[in-house]
C-alpha cells in the first residue's frame, strides 16, 4: 500500500534508538527524507548514513538536548535550512524513571517533565510554525499507555504521558481547520533497548531467566507477548501519512489489548 509519503520531509526526535529510530527507518522505507534529532551526535550521524545507504533518501542529523528551552526551535530551523519544509514531526524523545511513589525524588519527576513533556511540547510548538504557514502537516507524539492506565510504580511516566495526551487533543482541535493533524501513539510493553536493560537488571536481581520474566510481564496481556518496535513504528508511519485521513486528536494504543477500556 502506497501511503503517499514519498518525497515528504520528517523531523524525528529520539531518533538514535528505540521507537524513534525504528520510526525514522519505517518512514525512510516510504521515501521520506529525514532530520534525525537526539542527544548523541555520533549515533545520529551513523544512523543518518545507514538510512541514506539502505533507503536512498536524504537524511541529516541535529544533535541537541531537548530539555534546553531553545533546542527544539534550533532543530526546526536546521531542518528548514536543509529541506525548506517539514511535513511530518514524530516526537519520540524521553523516558521516565519510576519506583515507589514516596521514594521517588523530585529529580525524577523534574527529568520526566523537562524532557518527555516540555521537550515534546516545544517540538510541537516549533514545527507548527512552518506547518501553519503551509496549512499542512502531521504530528505524531509517542506517549504511553500508562497515561490512560497508571500503575503504582510508574507514576512519573503516567503523569507525563497523561499531560501529553491532553496537549495532543487540545492542540489538534486548534489546528485542524488549517489542515494539520496531530495524534498520539501509546505503546505498551515494547522490546526497546531500555526494555532489554530492564530485563537484564531484573535477571541479575531475581535470578529468574529473561524468558520467565517476560512470561510474568505478559500474563495479563491478551496477545500474550511483548510488542516489537517495528509494530509501533508502522502505526506511527500510518498516522504520519495521508492514509490516516481525518484522524486527529486521537490516541492509538498498541499494547496487545492490555489497557482495559472500551475506547
Amino acid at each position: 500500500m502506497d501511503l503517499g509519503l514519498k518525497g515528504k520531509v520528517a523531523l524525528v526526535t529520539g531518533a538514535s534508538s528505540g521507537i524513534g529510530r525504528e520510526s525514522a527507518r519505517t518512514l525512510a522505507a516510504e521515501g521520506v527524507n529525514l532530520m534525525l534529532v537526539a542527544r548523541s551526535a555520533d549515533k545520529l550521524e551513523s544512523e543518518a548514513a545507514a538510512i541514506v545507504r539502505d533507503y536512498g533518501v536524504e537524511a541529516a542529523s541535529f544533535a541537541c538536548d531537548l530539555t534546553e528551552p531553545d533546542a527544539a526551535a534550533r532543530a526546526v530551523a536546521a531542518t528548514l535550512a536543509r529541506f525548506e519544509r517539514i511535513d511530518v514531526a514524530v516526537c519520540s524523545a524521553g523516558a521516565s524513571g519510576n519506583g515507589v511513589f514516596w521514594e521517588i525524588p523530585d529529580s525524577v519527576w523534574e527529568a520526566s517533565f523537562n524532557l518527555k513533556f516540555m521537550g515534546t511540547l516545544r517540538t510541537m510548538r516549533a514545527v507548527l510554525a512552518p506547518m501553519r504557514a503551509r496549512k499542512s502537516g502531521r504530528i505524531v507524539v509517542i506517549a504511553g499507555n500508562l497515561g490512560r492506565q497508571p500503575l503504582p510504580r510508574g507514576l512519573p511516566s503516567a503523569f507525563s504521558n497523561a499531560a501529553l495526551l491532553a496537549i495532543v487533543k487540545g492542540a489538534a482541535d486548534e489546528v485542524a481547520p488549517l489542515g494539520i493533524f496531530i495524534n498520539a501513539v501509546s505503546p505498551g510493553l515494547t522490546r526497546t533497548p531500555r526494555f532489554e536493560e530492564r530485563i537484564a537488571a531484573q535477571v541479575k536481581a531475581t535470578g529468574k531467566s529473561a524468558e520467565q520474566l517476560e512470561h510474568d510481564m505478559t500474563a495479563a496481556v491478551p496477545s500474550g507477548r511483548i510488542s516489537e518496535v517495528d509494530e509501533i513504528a508502522r502505526t506511527v508511519t500510518w498516522l504520519a501519512s495521508p492514509a490516516a485521513g481525518q484522524i486527529t486528536g486521537t490516541n492509538v494504543t498498541v499494547d496487545g489489548g492490555h489497557t482495559r477500556g472500551v475506547t
